[in-house]
């Protein structure tokens, strides 16, 4: 939640329109945002006397018609509640961070439609060269290692996400 001007790749009026994203199988699905300290903070500050977030960090959801949601998300308009305030994992967006025991690598998650329809792409080839660029960055470097918390393991779920690159060492 901190803000870290990071650039959007699928565009807001196609978000608007999918049924993806903040909406889950299971009321612990590991595709759930997980939030770091920064994040726990904007949003202990954001929502008073609500417990949005389970004891791993990730973002509880609400059940409803045997579906999970997100509790931010608006259903009637698919807007987010806290958009301006939301967990950087959901700014980032299908590209994901994943913590393995040896590095943290960037992946793309291949189930968003909008990847399908632009991969290969010169708009894709151009939005990763940004994030190598964003994630050299020294406040984002800065970032990452002060909300660790937020690094989830997704090795799990290799057959639907594209490795892109590693993080470099320090983390």
């Amino acid at each position: 939640m901190t803000q870290l001007s990071l650039k959007q790749f699928v565009p807001s009026e196609v978000c608007l329109k999918c049924d993806g994203c903040c909406r889950y199988k299971d009321e612990d699905s590991a595709w759930r945002p997980k939030s770091g300290a920064e994040d726990q903070a904007d949003l202990a500050a954001l929502i008073t006397g609500r417990d949005v977030l389970d004891a791993q960090g990730y973002i509880k959801t609400i059940r409803d018609c045997g579906k999970h949601f997100c509790q931010f998300l608006n259903r009637g308009d698919n807007t987010c509640g806290i958009y301006a305030k939301r967990p950087f994992e959901c700014s980032l967006y299908p590209f994901i961070l994943s913590q393995t025991s040896s590095a943290v690598k960037v992946y793309v998650h291949l189930s968003c439609p909008y990847v399908q329809d632009h991969l290969p792409h010169a708009d894709y080839d151009s939005y990763v060269a940004y994030l190598k660029g964003f994630f050299r960055r020294e406040d984002i470097r800065g970032f990452l290692l002060r909300n660790r918390a937020m690094f989830h393991d997704y090795s799990p779920y290799a057959p639907e996400l594209l490795y892109l690159f590693d993080l470099s060492s320090g983390f």
